[in-house]
């Protein structure tokens, strides 16, 4: 009888302990990023590539979202990264500690992007389930009308648009 239950408790554990592995873990990430602007290099060949997406404006302290249709609003996305240089991306910033005032997400078919908008000079930029940590990119420097708190800013303050009955 022990035996019994001592096999069956062989059994058990090696049941239990088969599903851990640990040459393919799928949520655990021990590689590191390859460069600063990791994501936005994704993104950026995305937009590049002409897929489709969405584009949402998420207001923080009114907690509404807002979808932008305008195409040429949808185009300061695009603007945005192209101006981009490599003293934009910054590794750290003490802003991250606040919270963010807006966020935009972009959704393509297969993946979406949140850039999340802290103030005029400082945003983050990473994919809804990323595996690294977010890119860091100031706006310090980058003309105005590409400015990603002040496009924020300019579609919270429009008026609601009302629906045709």
């Amino acid at each position: 009888m022990r035996k019994l239950r001592l096999s069956l408790l062989i059994i058990l554990i090696s049941i239990l302990l088969s599903g851990c592995d640990l040459f393919g873990p799928k949520y655990i990430n021990f590689s590191e990023k390859p460069n600063n602007h990791y994501y936005t290099d994704q993104l950026h060949k995305k937009i590049l590539s002409n897929e489709n997406f969405s584009l949402y404006v998420f207001d923080k302290n009114l907690y509404k979202e807002i979808k932008v249709t305008n195409d040429e609003e949808i185009s300061i996305i695009e603007n945005f990264i192209n101006s981009l240089i490599d003293n934009n991306y910054l590794n750290e910033s003490e802003i991250l500690n606040t919270t963010e005032s807006f966020k935009i997400k972009i959704v393509f078919k297969d993946e979406t992007f949140l850039i999340k908008v802290f103030n005029p000079s400082v945003i983050t930029l990473s994919p809804w389930d990323g595996k690294f940590k977010e890119d860091i990119v100031s706006m310090d420097g980058l003309p105005i009308g590409y400015n990603l708190y002040d496009f924020c800013t300019h579609i919270a303050s429009r008026p609601i648009e009302q629906e045709s009955n």
